[in-house]
């Protein structure tokens, strides 16, 4: 991620089912259904409506779809294939460490 905190890839984030195009549309290739560039983190406090489409309107939304709403796809990032049948299932402790951290690569200067 460096200093970014991003990698500047194209994942398919298991948002969907049956994925939007994303890069897919570029490219042609199938492989790259559901594909949308890895944003940065940094002041994400402040990039609210969050995913490509803007579905999300906080963070606590975006954490409660990794925790819960993942969807399988055959196009899903390995990464996100890896993580359990939903999501990470994380506790109501971790949701809230993982929101404070998130705000705290938000520059409020």
């Amino acid at each position: 991620g460096g200093i970014l905190f991003t990698d500047n890839e194209f994942h398919n984030n298991a948002l969907d089912a049956d994925p939007e195009a994303g890069q897919g549309a570029i490219t042609g290739s199938p492989f790259d259904l559901g594909r949308f560039k890895t944003p940065t983190l940094r002041n994400i406090e402040l990039t609210a409506p969050y995913m490509h489409d803007g579905r999300y309107a906080t963070l606590e939304e975006v954490v409660d779809f990794y925790s819960e709403g993942l969807h399988t796809s055959p196009t899903a990032d390995p990464l996100m294939k890896a993580l359990p049948q939903g999501g990470k299932h994380f506790t109501a402790q971790e949701k809230s460490a993982l929101i404070a951290f998130l705000k705290t690569l938000t520059d409020t200067s």
